[in-house]
């Protein structure tokens, strides 16, 4: 099956337009949980998830970096450390592309730019959910907002 660039950027375009829309419908969820009287969410609560969030990402940030340390004294594991950078510095062009996007992700992302400019209904799409998600996200972060006091004291 051989995919155009056209068709992979459509799928990229289309993925990202369903992600907004996923990030837009979970703030406006929380939101209409936080009100809905029979749901009735605590933004305390909302709260204790984001924390719980910041100490797991706190404690694999602990984890990586006794890793990298011990990477240092390793001395296998600090050749293929370098190997890996060097590998990936060799075939920058390759890997990353160049100015004109004729080659690796530079080539993906101008087919995308690319797709958006020729199609303004896609283009259109994606700007009503972006729009739409940073709108849930401002009414989600203003409900986060009226907790603090209550959650913090």
């Amino acid at each position: 099956m051989t995919v155009t660039l056209s068709e992979f950027a459509q799928l990229i375009i289309a993925s990202i337009d369903l992600l907004l829309q996923i990030l837009e419908n979970v703030a406006n969820l929380l939101v209409y949980s936080s009100v809905n009287s029979s749901a009735n969410l605590n933004f305390s609560n909302v709260w204790g998830v984001a924390y719980g969030g910041l100490v797991s990402v706190y404690w694999l940030g602990q984890v990586l970096q006794e890793v990298l340390d011990a990477t240092k004294y390793n001395t296998s594991a600090l050749k293929n450390f370098s190997l890996a950078i060097n590998y990936l510095g060799s075939n920058a062009t390759v890997v990353f592309g160049d100015m004109d996007a004729t080659s690796g992700i530079a080539y993906i992302q101008k087919g995308v730019y690319d797709r958006l400019v020729a199609n303004s209904t896609e283009l259109n799409n994606l700007a009503l959910s972006l729009s739409k998600m940073l709108k849930a996200q401002v009414e989600l972060l203003v409900k986060l907002m009226e907790a603090v006091n209550k959650t913090f004291t």
